[in-house]
C-alpha cells in the first residue's frame, strides 16, 4: 500500500498583490495523486499556464517517484477578498496518513491544522485579503479639549506583511479662542490602542462583593408609605428623584429596609419611584439611597483585552479603573508580626462562561465572555460601549496583532504669525489684525522692529481672544504698521512626527493614537 506522508504549503494569508507559493507532497515511492485549486469564483487553477480558468484543471494521477514531488502556483492580484481551495486525492491503492483532526473554538474543524485523512481526500485552504489601512490619529481620551480640524497618516499594508520605515505626520487644532502649549515630547508610553466592547446589561454579583458600598445620596419622604397595597409600590419624595435617585439604588431609612435589600425599580414622576418590595415607610423618614456597584461585567467580546489593560474614561466608567482579578480577603493579625491575609473568594480577569467564539475565516473574530475590573462601576454602566486597551507597542501587538516600531518621535506648534495694523512708538501695547492662537504668559513675539540684543518680549496681556485687538508686551517696541511678526510657545496647530515600521501587520486595518492628554496643555 503507498502512503502520501504530507502536503506542505505555505497556508498563511495571501498578500493582496501576485505571489507565487511553492509546495511539496512527500510519500512513498509509487504513491499516486492528483491536485486540485479552485478559488471562491469555482476557477481551477491550470498548472501549464500558471492562471485560473474557468474550465476544469489539475494535477492529475501524478507519480512520485522520488518521495517527493515539488511544484508552484502563481496567487493573482486581487482586489476583492478571495481564498483558495485544495483537494489533495490519494488515487488507486494510495492512502493517506491517519487522520489527526483539530478543532477551532466554536467546535468548527481545523482543516489547515489538521492532518491526515480517514478518506481518500484531504483539504487545505489559503485566504487572501486586500490591503490593510494602518491609521495614526491624534486623541483626547477624556475629551479634556478640543482637538479639531485632525490631519491623519495612512498606510497601505498587506496581512501579515512588513511595512519598511516610513516619515508620518499627524496634527490637530485648538478650539477658537484657544491655544496649546507643549507639556512634553511624545514617547512609546504615549501611543494609544483599544478594543471598543459593549457591556451587557446586567452585572454578576461576585462571592464576598458588598454591591451597595456607599450612601451616594439622601432625601426625605413626603407622605406616608402603607403595606398592602400592591405594586408598584410608590414612594414621593421632597426633591426631584432623577437629581438624586438612579434605577437599581438600594434603598435604606427604616427596620424593615435595612433588614431587606430593596432597589429603585423605576422613577415614576418629578417627586416619585417605585420599589422592589411592599415595605411600609413613615412620613418625614430620610431615606438612603446606595449606587449599586460591580466588580464584574459581561461584555460581548473579550478578545484581545488582558489583564491590567486600562478602561478609557467614560460618563459611567469608575476613575482610573483597569482589568484586574477579584479578591475577596480577610487579614488577621494586622500590623503584627504575625499579619496574615486570607483570600475568601477570587474571579480571574477574564472568563468565557464556557461560551463559544465565533471563528470567521479560521479567525477569532468574537469571544463573549465576563471582565472583572480592578474598581467597581455603577450600574448605569450596562449597554455602554468601552475603550479597553493600553500604552505602548505591546499592546498595540495585544489589540491589533501589529508589531510596529516608532523612532524619532517630536511634536511641535506651528508658530502663529500676524501683522500690525498701527504704528507703536516706545509702547508695549501693539494692534495687531489677528490674536487666536497668542497666549498671555506664555507666547514670545519677534520679528522686524523687536529689539533683537534682549530677550524676546512676552505677550503680558490681550492675547486668548480672536480677531483684531491690542496686545501688551512685557517690553516697550517701537514697530512700523504693516509689518508680521512671529508668536513663539504656545500656538494653534500641534503637529506630532516620526517614524513608523511595522515589522509584522495583523490580519485587519489597524487605529493607533497618540494621547495629546499627555503632550499638550489647551487653555
Amino acid at each position: 500500500m503507498n502512503i502520501i506522508g504530507a502536503f506542505n504549503i505555505d497556508l498563511t494569508d495571501l498578500p493582496a498583490a501576485s505571489e507565487t507559493r511553492n509546495f511539496t507532497i512527500s510519500g512513498s515511492v509509487g504513491a499516486v495523486f492528483s491536485l486540485e485549486v479552485k478559488n471562491e469564483d469555482s476557477y481551477y487553477y491550470n498548472f501549464t499556464t500558471k492562471a485560473f480558468q474557468a474550465g476544469k484543471a489539475r494535477l492529475d494521477n501524478i507519480v512520485i517517484t522520488s518521495g517527493v514531488y515539488k511544484n508552484s502556483i502563481t496567487f493573482p492580484t486581487i482586489t476583492d477578498d478571495d481564498h483558495y481551495d485544495f483537494y489533495l486525492f490519494a488515487d488507486k491503492d494510495t492512502q493517506h496518513t491517519p487522520y489527526d483532526e483539530v478543532r477551532f473554538g466554536d467546535g468548527t474543524v481545523d482543516i489547515n491544522s489538521s492532518s491526515g485523512s480517514n478518506s481518500k481526500l484531504i483539504k487545505k485552504i489559503i485566504y487572501q485579503y486586500t490591503n490593510l489601512t494602518l491609521s495614526l490619529r491624534t486623541y483626547s481620551p477624556t475629551s479634556a479639549f478640543t482637538l479639531g480640524s485632525p490631519v491623519n497618516d495612512d498606510f497601505t499594508i498587506s496581512s501579515g506583511r512588513v511595512l519598511a520605515r516610513a516619515p508620518f505626520t499627524i496634527s490637530c487644532t485648538s478650539a477658537s479662542t484657544t491655544s496649546y502649549r507643549i507639556i512634553k515630547q511624545p514617547t512609546l508610553d504615549d501611543i494609544l490602542s483599544f478594543v471598543t466592547p459593549t457591556v451587557g446589561s446586567a452585572p454578576e454579583k461576585l462571592p464576598g462583593e458588598n454591591e451597595y458600598p456607599a450612601v451616594s445620596n439622601t432625601d426625605t419622604v413626603n407622605g406616608d408609605v402603607t403595606r398592602g397595597g400592591g405594586a408598584p409600590y410608590t414612594v414621593t419624595m421632597d426633591t426631584a428623584v432623577a437629581s438624586k435617585v438612579t434605577v437599581g439604588d438600594r434603598i435604606t431609612g427604616n427596620t424593615d429596609l435595612n433588614a431587606a435589600t430593596v432597589t429603585v425599580v423605576a422613577l415614576t414622576g418629578t417627586y416619585t419611584f417605585t420599589m422592589s418590595e411592599d415595605i411600609a415607610i413613615a412620613d418625614g423618614i430620610t431615606l438612603s439611597f446606595s449606587n449599586r456597584m460591580n466588580y464584574q461585567w459581561p461584555l460581548d467580546s473579550i478578545k484581545n483585552i488582558k489583564e491590567d489593560m486600562v478602561v478609557v474614561a467614560d460618563t459611567n466608567v469608575t476613575a482610573s479603573t483597569s482589568v484586574g482579578k477579584y479578591e475577596d480577603t480577610v487579614t488577621l493579625f494586622a500590623d503584627t508580626a504575625q499579619e496574615e491575609v486570607i483570600v475568601k473568594n477570587s474571579a480571574p480577569a477574564l472568563n468565557t462562561k464556557a461560551q463559544k467564539p465565533t471563528v470567521v475565516r479560521g479567525l477569532v473574530t468574537v469571544q463573549p465572555g465576563n471582565v472583572v475590573f480592578d474598581k467597581q462601576q455603577k450600574i448605569a454602566l450596562a449597554g455602554d460601549t468601552l475603550k479597553i486597551g493600553g500604552y505602548g507597542t505591546d499592546h498595540i501587538l495585544d489589540i491589533h496583532g501589529y508589531e510596529i516600531r516608532f523612532t524619532d518621535l517630536a511634536i511641535e506648534l506651528r508658530s502663529v504669525t500676524t501683522t500690525t495694523t498701527a504704528a507703536s512708538t516706545s509702547s508695549t501695547s501693539v494692534v495687531l489684525a489677528a490674536r487666536d492662537g497668542i497666549l498671555n504668559s506664555t507666547s514670545t513675539v519677534s520679528g522686524i522692529g523687536i529689539d533683537p540684543s534682549v530677550a524676546a518680549p512676552t505677550v503680558s496681556s490681550g492675547a486668548n481672544a480672536t480677531g483684531a485687538g491690542t496686545v501688551v508686551l512685557s517690553a516697550a517696541q517701537t514697530l512700523e504698521n504693516g509689518i508680521t511678526l512671529t508668536f513663539d510657545g504656545a500656538g494653534k496647530v500641534a503637529t506630532v512626527t516620526g517614524f513608523v515600521e511595522v515589522l509584522k501587520a495583523g490580519n485587519a486595518g489597524a487605529v493607533i493614537y497618540f494621547d495629546m492628554e499627555k503632550l499638550l496643555s489647551q487653555t
